[in-house]
């Protein structure tokens, strides 16, 4: 009787052992250094750029020029409506005029309305206008000039001011061949007030085609970053230094709450660019939003780019951009610049490659290296592994934060160093990962998994394709790429496949290091698990470029032990996580708290809400008083027939918010002196509103509401303003206490 040899479980089949090729066991080391060095480029390629002085030649862009011309401008908060936005646009008039610009001071009410809520803003836009030679449009470099309470707005938005006043300077005092307009608008804080009020007036006095280069900050660093185009600004994007567009963040503004004037420019069918800044956001809307904390070398870069482009636009004809027509393409960053791809063929290639991937695995099954049943259920345990791991990255940081309150920031919940707890996001990730790897290994083959989770990723990409090619346009040319490179490598020889395979891998290494930049710089509060996904879809898309390696492991792997894999990341996670704690918290910035005075205009009664993140918040917090703040003027009248309305208002402080609601039913067929909520370009069709808010309030002067009101309705008036050091039981804060839009608001009830 003869014994027979063990059998290896039929589900996998050995692979062959292709002896004599080289290099035989470091494949798919090979890559993997490929892959970081690549990454590691791709990082670094957003840098910004050195400042340059004052001696800087004078038609070049120099940050420190553009410092002092806008130090007046930016050193205190200049809300809507208060003396110190009266003061920066004065100082703003002066500098344009004395660079050669016709100016002019246009007040109006920007009106807009959202859903239930309408806004009306008492704004003062700026306008400087230099006529060009010989008009083929116009030229608009716009920001706004209003920041919000208690923030000096160095970077929100006066970079956009420092910009583009030392942009005009090195333009030189001679005209262009377009038209060139500094809009510079109110109220944007508040609703983009101004820019509607001049797109509602004043937008048909301009030459077409109109191309607007919008300046924004959401930091106070970080590379300046085109956020969304409209028009065939594809076609001049090269003309700026080192240009980073991609349209998935335009794309994303369509699902996110933030907006910026361009939104009503685009709206208005104006041409151009949304231009900002991301990194440390937790300055955005604070009082650390200061000249001390806005990067030079940031203003430096996005002066170097609004300069190039002014330029390119200012002496082309415009008429001639865009007369191709067609679809908007998808854009991406490439390293040799921004790639533009027609969006049916973002489309089409997403949807080809996971039919390229299913090839290839057909081709290794017919060889015997991969089975069909394998794949299958190495798709299956991909689709568990990534909710699981992008799961642990979001709740890693969620308990972080709620451990911790302190070290975040009020407006957007950010740490002042972020960094570790970006790293602490993949780390997370990565033992999801782990666990579900070794676990899946003790019944598939590395082969099988690997092609398995390449289908998931490379399918949920198409799906994406098909659904929003410009979402999607980051990471499909890359997942595409990997996916052919992987077919092309199974059909070639051994070196040559993994010669294939190494180019195949230099998008995804590309993708990996400008990605996780940016969304390092777009911060942990706003992109948690953002940054892991990316990195765990791409690297699944890009896993079965390894499926040559002839060591990569054919049969399953049943070593229990290896279950102890996933313990180093889980350890390091939470030293990151403990570790980033501690150096936030060692952070010289002060804590941010928001306060809030609730004063009862009739009696006085006041209460006091703090967000408590300091002894000084939790001791204020909750406290009563009695003020003595004179409330605002409110005098009512209604015709008994029509419940038509009259509401006189006017308050005794500058800048204030006034927003009035009822206690039931629609304030309808709404004007604000004498202006309707529905006319023009405000989005209320008809005027009717849950709640009107009214912005930058003329102090002490009568403002008339008129509208029309359900019956024995009654209204409710709460004026906001931002000394909260007027209203009883105030206690001063340390320095150790940053106060985020403090806000004094008193009430004042009447009925209709």
């Amino acid at each position: 009787m003869t014994t027979q040899p063990a059998q290896d479980p039929p589900a996998e089949a050995a692979a062959p052992s292709h002896r004599g090729i080289w290099p035989r066991r470091w494949q798919g080391l090979a890559l993997l250094v490929v892959l970081l060095i690549v990454s590691a480029l791709g990082f670094g390629s957003r840098s910004i750029t050195d400042p340059l002085g004052v001696d800087a030649p004078a038609d070049s862009f120099s940050a420190e020029r553009a410092v002092q011309a806008a130090e007046p401008l930016v050193a205190e908060p200049r809300p809507v409506g208060t003396r110190a936005n009266a003061e920066a646009r004065a100082e703003l008039d002066e500098q344009l005029s004395a660079l050669g610009f016709e100016t002019e001071t246009h007040d109006s009410i920007g009106m807009r309305s959202t859903e239930d809520e309408g806004v009306a803003g008492y704004t003062s836009n700026l306008l400087a206008t230099r006529p060009g030679t010989d008009p083929t449009g116009t030229i608009v470099l716009a920001t706004h000039i209003d920041s919000v309470p208690h923030a000096p707005g160095a970077a929100d938005a006066g970079i956009g001011l420092s910009v583009i006043l030392e942009t005009v300077r090195a333009l030189g005092p001679e005209a262009q061949r377009n038209d060139l307009v500094v809009l510079l608008v109110d109220g944007e804080e508040r609703g983009l007030l101004g820019a509607q009020a001049h797109l509602d007036e004043r937008a048909d006095e301009l030459a077409q085609p109109v191309v607007v280069l919008n300046h924004e900050a959401r930091g106070v660093s970080g590379r300046p970053t085109v956020t969304r185009a409209n028009g065939p600004m594809h076609e001049v994007l090269s003309s700026m230094p080192h240009p980073e567009f991609e349209s998935f963040t335009d794309a994303l503004f369509e699902l996110i709450p933030n907006d910026t004037d361009f939104t009503v420019y685009r709206e208005a069918g104006w041409w151009g660019l949304d231009m900002a800044i991301i990194d440390d956001s937790w300055a955005y809307h604070s009082p650390q939003d200061d000249a001390a904390h806005l990067d030079h070398g940031t203003l430096q870069h996005y002066g170097d780019m609004t300069l190039a482009m002014t330029r390119n636009l200012s002496g082309r004809d415009l008429g001639e951009l865009g007369q191709e027509g067609g679809e908007d393409p998808v854009q991406t960053t490439a390293p040799w610049g921004i790639l533009a791809l027609p969006p049916m063929l973002v489309t089409g290639l997403g949807v080809l490659a996971p039919l390229a991937l299913l090839a290839a695995v057909l081709v290794l099954r017919a060889r015997g290296e991969l089975t069909l049943r394998g794949t299958a259920l190495g798709a299956l345990l991909t689709l568990v592994a990534l909710p699981l791991s992008l799961g642990a990255a979001v709740m890693t940081w969620q308990l972080a934060a709620e451990a911790t309150p302190e070290m975040l920031s009020q407006t957007v919940r950010e740490p002042v160093r972020a960094e570790l707890f970006l790293v602490a996001d993949v780390l997370a990730a990565a033992v999801g990962v782990a666990v579900c790897w070794v676990l899946a290994r003790l019944l598939i083959s590395r082969a099988a998994l690997l092609a398995g989770a390449g289908l998931v990723a490379l399918v949920l990409l198409a799906a994406l394709a098909v659904y929003s090619p410009a979402l999607g346009g980051s990471m499909i040319p890359a997942a595409v790429l990997a996916a052919v490179g992987a077919l092309v490598a199974v059909l070639l020889p051994p070196l040559p496949g993994l010669v294939v395979r190494v180019l195949a891998l230099l998008p995804t290494g590309w993708l990996l290091g400008t990605q996780i930049s940016a969304l390092a710089e777009f911060g942990i509060a706003s992109a948690a698990g953002g940054l892991a996904g990316t990195v765990l879809i791409a690297l699944a898309a890009a896993g079965p470029l390894w499926l040559r390696d002839p060591d990569a492991g054919r049969r399953p792997v049943r070593r229990p032990h290896r279950l102890l894999i996933p313990v180093l990341p889980a350890v390091l996670t939470v030293g990151l996580v403990i570790g980033g704690t501690a150096w936030t918290l060692a952070s010289p910035e002060p804590t941010q708290e928001m306060v809030i005075a609730q004063v009862d205009g009739a009696t006085g009664e006041t209460r006091w809400e703090v967000s408590g993140s300091t002894g000084w918040g939790r001791a204020l917090d909750g406290t009563s008083a009695r003020s003595d703040v004179p409330p605002p003027t409110v005098g009512t009248s209604v015709d008994a027939e029509t419940h038509r309305a009259r509401i006189s208002l006017s308050s005794p402080r500058e800048g204030a918010q006034l927003e009035l609601s009822l206690d039931a039913g629609e304030l309808a067929d709404v004007t604000v002196d004498g202006r309707s909520l529905g006319a023009d370009g405000a989005d209320g069709a008809d005027g009717a509103v849950g709640s009107l808010g009214i912005v930058g309030a003329p102090q002490d002067e009568e403002i008339v509401v008129e509208a029309t009101v359900p019956a024995g309705a009654e209204l409710t008036v709460v004026e906001t303003t931002y000394d909260p050091s007027l209203a009883g039981g105030w206690v001063e804060p340390g320095e150790e206490v940053s106060l985020m839009q403090p806000r004094l608001m008193v009430s004042v009830v009447s009925r209709l």
